[in-house]
């Protein structure tokens, strides 16, 4: 557990954030009410969810995201961390763990970035590589205000790396929650441009 989560600890007493029991942060019957799903939003690219984005799992990234508890962040690493150790058990070969990034003002709205804690959590858990290489230079209205249709060209061109940055490495984008996978579909060409040898996604939740 991070020091962040061990002074929580002291402080606050553990409640669920999904079915607010008292004793844990995300109690194991929220945890097992996640079922993994998988989603190919276009060739080249597999994404994997810890769980669909409803019930308890939906109310713990809401209070994550929105309601500044980035102190959530170790539990929900977890469950995303469960899933990038599930591949990697079965034969995957994941070089670096690369956070969607906010961009800055809205950074600096939120107090943190709440991809790039789950990616944190998420290295230290599987012993994969950090590395936050990509950048929003665009910003916009949120992707959960607009339409299905609309999200396409909310993020297209909103995202940049170092040249090369990426080059020869099998890249996995970490994010909160996936409903048309514009946003990751839009990272995954700037990794590529940045040199990224293979790209796939996880996320807590996917809302189809």
């Amino acid at each position: 557990m991070t020091l962040l989560g061990v002074t929580r600890d002291l402080l606050i007493p553990a409640r669920c954030a999904g079915c607010r029991a008292p004793g844990a942060w995300l109690c194991t019957r929220c945890r097992d009410e996640c079922e993994p799903a998988v989603v190919r939003p276009a060739p080249g690219l597999v994404v994997r969810g810890a769980g669909a984005y409803g019930g308890a799992l939906r109310d713990a990234i809401h209070r994550f995201k929105y309601g500044a508890e980035p102190g959530l962040a170790h539990e929900l690493g977890g469950l995303l961390a469960d899933q990038v150790a599930r591949d990697l058990a079965t034969g995957a070969v994941i070089d670096a763990l690369v956070p969607v990034p906010l961009h800055p003002g809205k950074r600096l709205a939120r107090g943190y970035d709440q991809a790039a804690m789950l990616a944190e959590v998420a290295s230290v858990t599987t012993g994969v590589a950090f590395r936050p290489a990509l950048h929003r230079i665009a910003s916009g209205p949120a992707q959960v205000e607009l339409g299905r249709e609309a999200r396409a060209g909310n993020v297209r061109g909103a995202f940049v790396s170092e040249a090369a940055s990426l080059r020869g490495l099998r890249v996995a984008l970490v994010d909160d929650v996936a409903t048309t996978c514009a946003t990751l579909l839009a990272c995954a060409r700037a990794c590529r441009v940045a040199g990224a040898r293979a790209v796939r996604a996880y996320v807590l939740a996917l809302d189809e």
